[in-house]
């Protein structure tokens, strides 16, 4: 009886270690989507977007009310790149923190704001 005791005992502790692995690994793999995409090369890019796609979005430039923005691909290489004006109401400048999304030509924030090749004049 002292045998099939231990074997049982054994048999519970290895369950017991193999579901602990188990949730170990989930919950690593679920503390790894939750962070989002970095580029080291653009500490300042901030990731815009969910895990099915996005951008990285960084104000290189800022002479207010004119920003200078690149849009990169998770990959770090430039999409799209250039001046946008910005006015707020409330006098804050613009931070990549503000903008919610990049539409290829657009960025979101409380409205569209078109990428320009030049830094707006005079307006």
């Amino acid at each position: 009886m002292g045998g099939r005791t231990l074997r049982l005992l054994n048999g519970f502790l290895c369950s017991i270690g193999v579901l602990t692995i188990l949730v170990l690994f989930a919950l690593l793999f679920t503390w790894q989507r939750d962070t989002p995409p970095k580029l080291f090369a653009h500490p300042n890019a901030l990731w815009v977007g969910a895990e099915d796609g996005g951008v990285f979005v960084e104000i290189a430039k800022a002479e207010a009310p004119d920003y200078y923005v690149e849009i990169r691909h998770e990959n770090g290489d430039i999409w799209a790149e250039g001046w946008i004006r910005y006015d707020s109401k409330d006098g804050f400048p613009l931070s990549a923190a503000a903008i919610t999304g990049f539409g290829g030509e657009a960025l979101y924030l409380q409205t569209s704001v078109m990428i320009t090749p030049e830094k707006a004049g005079g307006r």
